[in-house]
């Protein structure tokens, strides 16, 4: 299944699996292309608001998103960077490659 441009796998008995930490993040990066409010981040990425505080803090830290002022609104943004953009260029051709794995037969 695709959701926001990002493979999500089912788990072995056909339900969603809960997202680990990486999908979690790639989900955030996605949504943050083009810069979005904290709250656009949030409910796109289907995310708590502890979970968007404590996520973000960690990609800002680490360079994958950055804040920025919105011209017009003068409302703070965060937007994926350029290493932002290429862990989930990296990322999603991970999961492509191994995606077969998921895939064995019942």
């Amino acid at each position: 299944m695709i959701v926001n441009g990002l493979i999500v796998e089912n788990n072995i008995n056909g339900t969603k699996a809960n997202r680990q930490r990486t999908e979690i993040m790639a989900s955030m990066l996605q949504v943050a292309v083009p810069a979005e409010l904290k709250t656009h981040i949030m409910y796109k990425a289907n995310l708590s608001h502890g979970q968007l505080v404590k996520y973000l803090a960690f990609l800002e830290e680490n360079g994958l998103v950055e804040s920025v002022i919105d011209g017009n609104s003068g409302c703070g943004r965060y937007k994926t960077t350029e290493k932002g953009i290429q862990f989930l260029k990296d990322y999603n051709e991970i999961r492509k490659r191994f995606s077969y794995m998921v895939s064995i037969p019942k």
